[in-house]
């Protein structure tokens, strides 16, 4: 090994601290270059690299008299220029008369008014693929490039990559954080949202439970008191998973809290909470709901459908049937949409189930549905607490060993 080459070995070995000492890319980037200025002594550098969305070189950093008006001004296509040419072929090159060189892409040159004299070329590889190119141009105390220079740059290039490596990863890690962060919050706000049905006596018997397929899930519930004695009760269940569900449904119980006691009864709520969700439609989203009012004074439910699944009702003798009436769509696809309502007369004793449709599309290990019997005859108890209790732990022995694929919400409510 040569003297000059010596000299640059320890050259590196000094700054490779300095370019491992952040992890954040764009500072990153920018030591890179400087270090490259200071272990080739050229007039210009350059890193470019790979946009993955277009398959193009990028200047990410350039260093010298015109490297400003290269950054994300010029891009390249692979196998253009002796930049691109390189990224192609993952060949690193000597370039000491660029002008003679069919591969020269002159118009950067021409664009900046910069003069190309002598090229070295190395690739950048990440784990084992080639990720951009870095440059160095016109060296300052020579005429030309030799093979020690290019020696030199590609052990930088090779630091460099573990440095870039290194900080994407670090990134990647803040982000998934940055993530975790956010659905813990969104958890937070939806389970804020969700009452406890223990806090306060409400005039029915009421239990429910929701298990989420992700940390945060479209599926709701809620109960509200409209007078003395009688109460409004909704379980929904919004298109899609994670935040941005989470947040639509915020938005469907804050409206439905507004509206519930001002409008007279199931049918009107609905239309009323279809047209304002319909009008500020976001990304086609749209929810599934069912609603009732108990009257404990006149006997009496009044209900309605928006595309979702009707009650099961287990009478004190213990027979059970669905409640049959007439269903609308699900709220938020057209503002136009008609709702009815049924009205079904309750006894003392009787129970009724709310739920969404992945307790009973729950699947085992198998591949079999929970399905409609199962839901008959795992729901049974003389609370609405008991009955929540038997029905759930049925669903979680029955799918214990698959994947829970959609949120599952089961809401009961007795008549005293």
């Amino acid at each position: 090994m040569s003297e000059k080459t010596a000299e640059h070995l320890k050259k590196i070995l000094a700054v490779n601290r300095k370019i491992n000492s952040t992890l954040k890319l764009d500072e990153l980037l920018g030591v890179i270059m400087q270090v490259a200025a200071e272990v080739m002594r050229t007039e210009a550098s350059s890193l470019m690299l790979i946009d993955e969305k277009t398959d193009q070189l990028v200047f990410r950093v350039a260093l010298g008299e015109k490297g400003k008006d290269l950054v994300e001004k010029f891009r390249l296509r692979i196998g253009e220029g002796i930049a691109g040419s390189v990224a192609g072929s993952g060949v690193s090159v000597i370039v000491n008369d660029p002008a003679s060189d069919s591969r020269f892409a002159r118009r950067v040159d021409n664009a900046t008014g910069f003069s190309t004299k002598a090229i070295v070329c190395v690739p950048v590889r990440i784990r084992g693929r080639i990720a951009g190119v870095l440059q160095a141009i016109n060296p300052l105390d020579r005429k030309n490039f030799d093979s020690e220079d290019l020696e030199l740059f590609e052990i930088f290039s090779e630091q460099a990559a573990i440095a870039l490596d290194n900080a994407r990863v670090h990134a990647e890690l803040v982000e998934q954080e940055k993530l975790k962060q956010a659905l813990k919050i969104a958890h937070e706000i939806q389970m804020n949202f969700l009452p406890d049905l223990t806090a306060k006596p409400f005039p029915v018997d009421l239990a429910a439970e929701s298990v989420p397929a992700l940390d945060i899930g479209g599926d709701f519930y809620d109960v509200i008191e409209l007078g003395r004695s009688r109460t409004g009760i909704v379980i929904g269940d919004v298109s899609g998973k994670g935040v941005p569900a989470a947040l639509y449904m915020v938005r469907v119980i804050s409206e439905y809290r507004f509206w519930a006691p001002r409008c007279e009864g199931p049918a009107e709520l609905l239309a009323t909470l279809n047209r304002s969700l319909a009008q500020r439609s976001q990304r086609g989203m749209f929810v599934t709901l069912l609603y009732a009012e108990i009257d404990t004074d006149q006997k009496v439910m009044r209900w309605g459908l928006a595309g979702h699944s009707p009650m099961l009702r287990r009478t004190a003798l213990g027979d059970t049937s669905f409640l049959e009436g007439e269903g609308g769509l699900p709220l938020g696809l057209d503002a136009e949409a008609v709702y009815t309502q049924t009205v079904s007369p309750v006894c003392s004793g009787d129970q009724f189930l709310f739920f969404t449709d992945g307790l009973t599309e729950a699947r085992d290990k198998q591949g079999r549905e929970f399905g409609i019997e199962n839901l008959k005859s795992a729901y049974a108890g003389k609370t609405a607490a008991e009955s929540v209790n038997r029905l759930m732990k049925a669903w979680r022995e029955f799918a214990k060993d698959a994947a829970q694929h959609d949120d599952t919400t089961a809401l009961a409510l007795r008549i005293y």
